[in-house]
């Protein structure tokens, strides 16, 4: 039987107990709330659902403002790396180093940028013979580039445009021949421009479409027309196909005369127009300015022929003598056709009564006239 004092002792331990279990209990209901998904959340601050995380899912925690466009929000785009070549046109690239892209298919044109193995080249143009590439590199510029020195492989040639080049600038080509002339279009029968001399510099302006003239411009400005064989393109690497086409100017005889019943070779003078052309038939294969008769010696008008020629020959009159006339075909009595050395003021009348040419056009008259042509004078 126990004492009355440890009775009241037991009777005291359970207090502890239950206070401890309600503290519990009280700690639990707190707590349990906040797991909840069904639960206020504070803040900004909102929980997911499922708190694990699958795969491709969002952040278990995500800004409330942000959560309700997240089904149809549009993914960010990555930017592309810098220096990439757009994908609308095809890309070739750069096979060597040290490459020039230049401004024109050719040699004779400046260079635009230095391209180095592996650059990148949108292909915009060819020339027809796909021998040069028209491009645009990684910073816009365009130019041209030898096909032979970008990859190719699998691109098909016909499926870009042919690109016509600019006009080459400053291509300066050298005279080849003594006593050349610039003339006034592509033909012997064009008139005399100046006459050139062996060295002389020329600018290459244009040609004729199949490469027999040349259309250039002297060091003091003149243009005009002269025979490709006459002019030295050594080490110029030039490329005929590349050099713009000129356009021929009008046959400077716009009328051209037509003596009834004449065939063959014939030469008219126009002492209006001080303007020699050649016909063969009613076509005019030579053209060149001349100086007739003073008007106190005047030119004889009328229809004559060529009865006598002279490679060179003496001419003396009052207050004249001239050794070494060249080229002279004499047409009635002392009047002839021949070159005159002595001046250079063609287009305007200065002689005795002969027809005056350059020493260039007589030549080229001799070598073309027999004896018995027909000379036709007229004003």
């Amino acid at each position: 039987m126990q004492s009355p004092l440890q009775t009241n002792h037991w009777n005291k331990r359970w207090i502890p107990a239950v206070i401890f279990l309600s503290l519990l209990l009280f700690i639990v209901k707190v707590v349990t709330p906040v797991a909840s998904s069904t639960a206020p959340v504070p803040g900004t601050v909102l929980l997911a659902s499922n708190p694990t995380p699958t795969t491709g899912s969002t952040s278990a925690i995500t800004s409330r403002t942000a959560l309700p466009n997240a089904a149809t929000a549009t993914p960010t785009r990555t930017s592309q790396p810098t220096g990439l070549i757009s994908t609308l046109g095809t890309t070739v690239m750069v096979i060597r180093d040290d490459i020039n892209l230049r401004d024109g298919p050719g040699v004779q044109y400046p260079v635009v940028q230095k391209m180095m193995m592996g650059d990148q080249l949108v292909v915009l143009g060819r020339m027809a013979d796909n021998i040069w590439l028209y491009v645009k590199t990684t910073d816009g510029r365009k130019g041209w580039i030898k096909t032979v020195l970008v990859n190719t492989a699998g691109m098909n040639m016909n499926d870009h445009p042919i690109k016509t080049p600019s006009p080459s600038p400053n291509t300066t080509v050298m005279v080849a021949g003594d006593r050349v002339y610039l003339r006034a279009g592509p033909g012997t029968f064009f008139s005399t421009i100046q006459k050139l001399i062996y060295g002389d510099s020329l600018m290459l302006l244009g040609k004729m479409d199949d490469n027999s003239w040349l259309y250039v411009k002297t060091t003091d400005g003149q243009e005009g027309w002269i025979k490709t064989r006459w002019v030295n393109l050594a080490g110029l690497n030039l490329d005929y196909n590349y050099v713009p086409i000129a356009t021929s100017p009008p046959t400077e005889t716009s009328t051209p005369v037509i003596l009834p019943g004449i065939e063959g070779r014939w030469i008219d003078v126009d002492l209006s127009a001080q303007r020699l052309t050649a016909y063969e038939g009613s076509r005019p294969v030579f053209n060149a300015l001349v100086s007739t008769g003073l008007p106190r010696t005047p030119t004889v008008q009328g229809r004559f022929k060529v009865y006598v020629k002279y490679r060179s020959t003496t001419m003396s009159g009052p207050g004249y003598n001239l050794p070494g006339v060249p080229y002279t075909m004499y047409f009635h009595k002392g009047y002839g056709l021949h070159g005159a050395y002595w001046h250079n003021n063609f287009g305007h009348p200065m002689s005795h009564g002969c027809v005056n040419l350059r020493t260039a056009d007589a030549q080229w008259l001799f070598n073309w006239a027999p004896v018995g042509t027909v000379v036709n004078i007229h004003g």
